[in-house]
């Protein structure tokens, strides 16, 4: 029933009166398109006043100045390849909003207003007002080809058609905030016995300003993606991935020190592919608590450290250490670094760590490593920016002889605008997963190149080429694709 929530979401967008839609992103399995704009070099948004924002994940949630437009709960900027799963290329826009935020300077706000976003200006959304919310929905739909539609080593090649609906709310308080956000895609392939593609991102964020100097997040967020069939942790038959999180966080300022303490919970939930017990043997929930200290100096170098304690619990026991493995496990990461802002033309940020996670099965060997994660900005010319990101995860897995897998992932991309009415976007991103206690390594190489093309003030033409190849220490694993994919945006 998963797989059908993308295509009634998209029923619900075009059914709703005062229809206004955006285009979705995709990777070579994910949609075109891009955030709704920001203010650019172009035009300026005025449409609320500054507000804040934060990346709600597992990586680093640093205040950052922004505009009412810029709040979207959770955002986070996803890498263009990550070994093991297919996922969308995340909108140009709402990747600079992400990075922006990372930067603990406090200029990643004003950063964002001043420099090219990677939107076309001609059909930039104006946004309906219900109340005191701004809705600003979107919708892509296309035609396109792959090489490889079942993204594995026995793929074929054929036609897809893509439907992509994007749903973003923001509030207009003068004081609080709240957002909202939807990503989705639904991707098929006609004359295919090959099943169809679901994704979806949802997430909320409710800011509370308790005072000049305190601040309250409440967050939360659902996404769905299909595991990658060549995954090792695969097992045959598309497989649902929900992952459900919330989290809880308290920030305060005291002098030249910003203090935060966050509390999480993120858990991942299988389902679908050809076995039920499997699905079940992998569902699981990481509790976390951070604190994070950084200076709160105004200068464009400012260091920060931050320590976090968790456990991990898998909703199925092992009762039988015989025949399975007892998985869960109690962990700690440290992590210092520094956020620089230079010039307002560039800004960022760069940290290095340790990460520990001991299971409770003595048998298995700790998950650990060194973690290197980082952001940058930069706007060599007016109508150019280029993001790039550093990000390292451990994740769990429930592989024989191995406690789980250290993934490090890095990408750039940048976009460059031709005129009000042309932008284009181009890309590269590299990622190697790598087991612990075994000899199992997967690799990932992606690449995408963009163009839209604004007729009016409400449709664009968008088109898309990207190429993937994934390749692992496991014979016969290894597998390319190449997509192309056009089709329609529609705004308002």
């Amino acid at each position: 029933m998963n797989r059908f929530v993308a295509p009634v979401l998209v029923v619900v967008l075009l059914a709703a009166p005062a229809q206004t839609v955006r285009a979705q992103d995709a990777s070579l399995r994910g949609s075109l398109g891009g955030a709704a704009p920001q203010g650019s070099v172009f035009a300026q948004d005025d449409l609320g006043a500054d507000d804040a924002a934060d990346d709600t994940g597992e990586a680093e949630t640093t205040r950052a100045g922004a505009t009412a437009l810029d709040t979207d709960a959770g955002e986070e900027a996803e890498p263009l390849a990550e070994a093991g799963r297919i996922r969308a290329v995340q909108p140009f826009a709402e990747r600079l909003r992400a990075v922006s935020r990372r930067s603990a300077t406090g200029g990643g706000g004003s950063l964002i207003n001043d420099i090219y976003d990677g939107e076309t200006q001609r059909d930039a959304a104006r946004g309906i007002r219900v109340g005191s919310f701004l809705l600003y929905p979107e919708l892509f739909t296309g035609l396109g080809w792959t090489d490889n539609r079942s993204g594995d080593t026995s793929g074929t090649s054929g036609l897809l058609y893509r439907i992509a609906p994007t749903l973003r709310a923001q509030s207009d308080w003068s004081r609080h905030s709240l957002g909202v956000n939807f990503r989705g895609s639904f991707t098929a392939y006609p004359d295919s016995t090959v099943e169809a593609d679901p994704s979806a991102t949802l997430d909320a964020l409710l800011r509370l300003d308790v005072s000049d100097r305190t601040e309250v997040d409440v967050s939360a967020r659902y996404g769905l993606s299909l595991e990658d069939s060549g995954s090792a942790e695969a097992t045959g038959g598309g497989r649902d991935i929900h992952e459900l999180g919330g989290g809880l966080a308290l920030r305060r300022s005291v002098g030249l020190i910003g203090a935060e303490l966050r509390g999480q919970v993120d858990s991942t939930v299988y389902s679908g592919g050809n076995s039920t017990a499997a699905n079940r043997e992998r569902d699981n929930a990481l509790f976390s608590a951070t604190l994070r200290l950084d200076s709160n100096t105004g200068a464009g170098l400012q260091p920060f450290v931050e320590g976090s304690l968790f456990t991990r619990r898998y909703f199925e026991r092992c009762t039988d250490l015989t025949l399975c493995a007892d998985r869960d496990s109690k962990g700690y990461a440290l992590r210092a670094g520094i956020a620089f802002d230079a010039g307002g033309k560039i800004t960022g940020d760069i940290g290095a760590g340790w990460r520990s996670e001991t299971l409770d099965d003595t048998r298995l060997a700790r998950l650990e490593g060194l973690t290197v994660d980082g952001s940058l900005i930069w706007s060599p010319t007016r109508l150019t920016t280029v993001t790039a990101t550093l990000a390292t995860n451990l994740a769990p897995s429930t592989i024989s002889g191995t406690p789980g897998s250290l993934l490090y992932s890095g990408d750039l991309r940048l976009a460059h605008g031709f005129s009000d009415a042309v932008s284009g976007e181009v890309g590269i991103g590299l990622s190697r997963r790598d087991y612990a206690g075994i000899r199992l390594i997967e690799d990932e190489a992606s690449a995408t190149a963009a163009l839209t093309w604004a007729l009016t003030s409400n449709v664009a033409v968008q088109g898309r080429y990207t190429f993937r190849r994934f390749s692992s220490t496991t014979p016969g694993a290894g597998y390319s694709e190449n997509a192309i994919e056009g089709g329609l945006r529609f705004r308002h």
